[in-house]
């Protein structure tokens, strides 16, 4: 079995964080079916009508639980909290941790939609107020105001897209175009493998593994 980049006890640690966080809430998204258009691309389209770089357009094969998405969530919000984001936006910043990369052109490789893609998620990254740990390090916690739904159907009758019924659930096909490998992990530990993806984005030498 291959050995998890990241050890037990950082998993451990991310999970608590992941509590402390999530209060048992579900990450705001949500898959849709993108119309086709003659205006550009279905990229194009959503940064062009996406009110800030809070929403994110993801690729329907990148997302696999809402844990995932809260781990990469606080990763990129703590960063953000600190001023140490790699990338210069916030939604950039969600996708490499996403992606399990240094490297911001290789994320939106591997987590971004493709050219023949019909379905893509849309997320909402909620914005952080940072609480100090025990050692004064500010730790994200979401604060999700306002209304996701609301925010979501603005954006998807700007698009003329529509609103999917599909679950996040995980898909190794899906992981191994996300770039992480699943080859000889029992069923059980898929999670610790994802998690552990999401925690490597902050070695440089990750996009080539």
């Amino acid at each position: 079995m291959p050995r998890s980049p990241v050890n037990a006890k950082t998993i451990i640690e991310m999970r608590l964080n992941l509590r402390q966080t999530m209060s048992g809430e579900p990450f705001p998204c949500s898959l849709v079916a993108m119309a086709a258009s003659e205006e550009g691309t279905p990229v194009d389209r959503f940064l062009q009508h996406r009110s800030d770089a809070r929403w994110v357009l993801i690729g329907q094969h990148a997302v696999h639980s809402h844990v995932q998405l809260w781990t990469a969530w606080i990763q990129a919000a703590r960063n953000e909290l600190r001023n140490t984001m790699v990338a210069r936006s916030v939604d950039a910043e969600f996708l490499r941790y996403l992606a399990g990369t240094h490297h911001i052109s290789e994320a939106f490789s591997r987590a971004g939609v493709g050219a023949d893609d019909a379905l893509a998620w849309v997320v909402w990254l909620p914005r952080a107020e940072g609480e100090a740990n025990d050692l004064g390090h500010l730790q994200p916690k979401a604060v999700l105001e306002g209304t996701f739904d609301d925010g979501l159907a603005s954006l998807l009758s700007s698009l003329s897209w529509s609103k999917g019924e599909s679950e996040a659930s995980p898909s190794i096909e899906g992981m191994k175009r996300l770039g992480i490998d699943v080859e000889g992990w029992a069923e059980e530990r898929l999670e610790e493998a994802i998690l552990a993806h999401v925690l490597m984005a902050d070695d440089q030498s990750s996009s080539h593994r």
